[in-house]
C-alpha cells in the first residue's frame, strides 16, 4: 500500500506496537468476579447508517484489523446516508455467535434499505441497545418492533441507560425557537414484546458485550450541548426532574430543563488479545469520559478501538485539541469516528495520530480479532 492509499484510508498499515498487558485500574471492576466483563474471539462491526457515504473510501487488511467497504454500482444499490447512526454487531466466542443492534438511525426507510443492501437480517438480533433518546439514534426502533413483532427471537431485550431515554427532548435555537426531537415510547415498545432494561450500571449484553452504565463526568472540558433540553413530566412520572441527573430544580410539567444526558451509555466489547472496543454512539457524556468508564467497568486498561460519534462537530478548537490529547493518553490502536464527530475532529486526529485513524463511510465493516 503506497503513501497516498495509506493517508486515504487513515489507518494502521504496518509497524510494531508495544501492547501492554491487561491490567486492573484503580479499585474493583464493576463486574463481580462471578460475572466478569465478557470476552469475545472476534467482532464484526458494520456501520449500517452514518452521515456520509464515500464511494472512494479505502479498504484493506491492516495491522490487526480488516476494513471492508460496501460499494454500489450500475444495477447494484448503494447504502444510503443520513444524519443518524446504526451499527450491526456480530461477535463469536468459540462456536457461540451473537448479534446485537446498536441504535436505529433517523428514518426507517434508510435503516431497512441499508440492512437489505448489506445483506444483514435485523430480525436475528439477540439484543438491542439504544444509546440515548435522540431521534437520529432511535428513529427506526418503533418500526423494527412493529415489523418483527412475533418474528424476532423470544424475549429480546432493549438496553437503555436511564429514564431520560424515554423522555421528550428538545433543542433551543439561536432564533429563540425550538427543534423537537420527539420521544421514544417505552410502553409502546413493551406492547410489541420488547423487554426494556434500564442499565444504569455496567451490564452484560447477550453474554458477549456490555454497556458502561451511566458515565461519570471526569474531564473539565467535555460538557453536554448547552442548547439541549428535556421536557419535564409530572412529579410522579419517570420524566420528572428528579430523574434528570444533577438537574435538581422544581419544574412544572411541560417546562424545559437542561439536558445532561444522564442516561447516555456506551457499548463495549473486550476482544481477546486485543483489548476494548468502545462504541460511544454520540458521546454527549464525553468520549474520554466514556472510554474511562469502560476501562473502569471492565477492569481493563488496553483499548483496541474508540468508535462512534464524539459530538465534536460544533466544538471549539480548544475542546477538540484536549480530546485528541485524551486519545493520545489512552493510546488506542484505532480511532474510528462517525456521525457527529465532525470533520474538524477527524482532521485533528489525522494530524496527531494518522496511523490510528480509519475514515468513516456508511456500509463500512470492520473485523476485530481472530
Amino acid at each position: 500500500m503506497n503513501r497516498r492509499q495509506f493517508l486515504a484510508l487513515g489507518a494502521v498499515t504496518g509497524g510494531v506496537f508495544a501492547f501492554g498487558r491487561t491490567i486492573r485500574r484503580g479499585g474493583r471492576p464493576a463486574f463481580a468476579q462471578s460475572s466478569s466483563a465478557p470476552v469475545v474471539d472476534r467482532l464484526v462491526m458494520t456501520n449500517v447508517v452514518d452521515n456520509i457515504y464515500d464511494v472512494f473510501a479505502k479498504d484493506g487488511k491492516l495491522d490487526t484489523i480488516t476494513v471492508e467497504r460496501t460499494r454500489g454500482s450500475i444495477g447494484v444499490p448503494s447504502p444510503g446516508a443520513e444524519h443518524g447512526l446504526a451499527y450491526h454487531l456480530e461477535s463469536t466466542r468459540g462456536s457461540e455467535r451473537r448479534e446485537i443492534l446498536l441504535d436505529f438511525s433517523l428514518t426507517p426507510q434508510t435503516f431497512f434499505h441499508n440492512y437489505s443492501v448489506l445483506k444483514l437480517d435485523p430480525s436475528r438480533a439477540d439484543a438491542l441497545v439504544v444509546s440515548h433518546g435522540h431521534a437520529d439514534h432511535y428513529g427506526a426502533l418503533p418500526d423494527w418492533a412493529r415489523v418483527y413483532q412475533g418474528k424476532a427471537k423470544p424475549g429480546v431485550t432493549l438496553y437503555a441507560g436511564g429514564e431520560d431515554t424515554f423522555c421528550h427532548r428538545m433543542l433551543t435555537l439561536p432564533t429563540g425557537g425550538t427543534f423537537d426531537y420527539g420521544r421514544l415510547d417505552q410502553s409502546a415498545l413493551e406492547a410489541r414484546g420488547l423487554k426494556v432494561v434500564l442499565a444504569k450500571q455496567a451490564t452484560p449484553v447477550a453474554g458477549h458485550a456490555f454497556t458502561t452504565g451511566q458515565i461519570p463526568r471526569l474531564t473539565d472540558f467535555e460538557r453536554p450541548p448547552a442548547a439541549a433540553r428535556l421536557v419535564a413530566g409530572a412529579m410522579d412520572s419517570a420524566c420528572s426532574a428528579v430523574h434528570f441527573g444533577a438537574t435538581k430544580v422544581e419544574t412544572k410539567p411541560g417546562e424545559l430543563v437542561s439536558d445532561t444526558f444522564q442516561g447516555e451509555h456506551a457499548t463495549v466489547y473486550h476482544v481477546k488479545d486485543r483489548g476494548l472496543v468502545v462504541i460511544t454512539s454520540c458521546g454527549h457524556a464525553g468520549v474520554i469520559n466514556s472510554v474511562r468508564q469502560a476501562q473502569k467497568a471492565a477492569g481493563v486498561d488496553r483499548v483496541h478501538a474508540i468508535v462512534g460519534g464524539f459530538h465534536l462537530a460544533p466544538a471549539p478548537d480548544e475542546v477538540v485539541a484536549k480530546t485528541v490529547d485524551g486519545f493520545k493518553a489512552i493510546n488506542p490502536d484505532y480511532v474510528i469516528p462517525s456521525h457527529c464527530t465532525g470533520l474538524n475532529t477527524i482532521i485533528a486526529v489525522h494530524r496527531a495520530m494518522p496511523q490510528k485513524l480509519v475514515m468513516p463511510s456508511t456500509g463500512t465493516r470492520v473485523l476485530f480479532g481472530a
